[in-house]
């Protein structure tokens, strides 16, 4: 009997460290009201998410996932004061994401540029079009579908032209007039060389070589003008060669 007493006191003595021992310390969840996401959309900006990106209730990836938002979500930013994690509201749900998965999305209507100043539009052939693109010179892009327009510079190419985005502006630029997906899908575009508008095609998937570390995407694109050919290819890309014929009719018409 007194070894049943001692042991029932034992296990006493020791349920208060056990319970100590496995409780979870909750206190790293809680919101102390220093990152507290307003309780609106109102005054939200929309953004767009590169890649699948949790929601969490509080910024830290220590924190709990209450969904994932898949790339490609739109999500109302209502803060983005820390600059590491912005208080967002996504399908109703009010949380954080962390911001450099997160780009802001640019609703301005489509506005045809203003071609005055500019030569009118030609069709030029790869065989000219090589010999005008010279390599490491940033020209003028500006797709014809949104009027958004940004600079690659030439790095290399032989069938076509190999190009590089010049700035992370400018990828950014690019990728929304890709609407926010990188697609092998060929945009027509004007390309501004020595004064010339020439139409031509880009595709908008980044691949290959790096020669531009400093623009905020890895990878190059491929810049078509008529008659140019893919990667080993023997014969043109319709695609591509579509996508020209698109620009310069888009072009002549504005």
């Amino acid at each position: 009997m007194k070894k049943i007493i001692l042991c029932l006191l034992l296990v006493a003595w020791l349920s208060p460290m056990t319970v100590r021992a496995f409780a979870v310390d909750l206190s790293c969840w809680v919101d102390d009201g220093t990152h507290a996401a307003p309780e609106t959309a109102e005054d939200a900006t929309a953004f767009i998410t590169l890649e699948a990106l949790n929601l969490r209730p509080v910024p830290g990836t220590h924190a709990p996932r209450i969904t994932m938002a898949s790339r490609g979500s739109v999500v109302q930013v209502t803060d983005v004061r820390d600059g590491i994690w912005y208080a967002v509201i996504y399908n109703g749900m009010r949380g954080y994401m962390y911001a450099e998965f997160l780009e802001k999305l640019d609703t301005t209507p489509f506005v045809p540029p203003d071609l005055g100043n500019l030569a009118p539009v030609e069709i030029l052939d790869w065989h000219s079009a090589n010999v005008l693109l010279t390599r490491h010179t940033a020209v003028t892009i500006i797709d014809v579908r949104t009027g958004i327009s940004w600079q690659v510079a030439r790095f290399g190419g032989e069938l076509h032209a190999d190009v590089e985005t010049v700035t992370a502006e400018d990828t950014a630029n690019m990728h929304r007039a890709f609407d926010y997906t990188w697609t092998w899908e060929p945009r027509p575009v004007l390309v501004i060389i020595d004064g010339r508008t020439i139409a031509a095609s880009i595709n908008g998937m980044p691949h290959g070589i790096v020669t531009n570390f400093r623009n905020n995407v890895h990878g190059h694109f491929c810049l078509h003008f008529f008659g140019s050919l893919a990667h080993g290819a023997a014969s043109v890309d319709l695609r591509h060669h579509n996508a020209v014929m698109e620009a310069f009719f888009t072009a002549i018409q504005w």
